[in-house]
């Protein structure tokens, strides 16, 4: 009888340490490629859930929503000369939007502990879903995210998906 078939053989990864981690330091705080690691982590995680995360959270402030739209009609003017939206309008929607989405109870959080925060965009209907950490105050980041994904005037850095 043929005893080879019937053994089992471990090669591991050349280098590697049992017990040893490569993305941490030995206090456990991360290395840079351990940051890295968890950014592209959270940002997959963002892609998958945003949709999901967005209708959860806009279900909750729909009808204040409606309201606020009503108020944000009656103050500025909704249409441009040619037929399109104002920016003016917009922003105010935007503004708003964000405000109460990030008023509603939402415990989403993302792989590293982040939790989800909203924000307006500039321009373009719609907000933005971003990765805070949770003591990050958001009315620190005053005029929303340009078109381009920049920040407008954050004191802190907060990650946008």
């Amino acid at each position: 009888m043929d005893y080879s078939l019937y053994y089992l053989a471990h090669h591991g990864i050349l280098g590697q340490k049992w017990g040893v981690r490569r993305y941490q330091n030995p206090d456990g705080s991360l290395t840079e490629a351990g940051r890295r690691r968890l950014e592209r982590k959270d940002a997959r995680w963002a892609k998958r859930n945003y949709e999901k995360a967005y209708k959860k959270t806009y279900k909750q402030i729909r009808k204040p929503m409606a309201k606020a739209d009503k108020e944000i009609r009656r103050q500025t003017p909704v249409f441009n000369a040619d037929g399109s939206l104002s920016r003016t309008y917009i922003n105010a929607f935007n503004r708003r939007l964000s405000e109460l989405m990030n008023e509603a109870p939402s415990f989403l959080t993302s792989p590293s502990g982040r939790v989800v925060r909203w924000v307006a965009k500039r321009g373009e209907m719609g907000v933005q879903m971003a990765l805070a950490s949770s003591d990050y105050d958001m009315s620190q980041v005053k005029s929303g995210i340009w078109e381009g994904g920049r920040v407008g005037y954050s004191k802190r850095k907060i990650k946008t998906i």
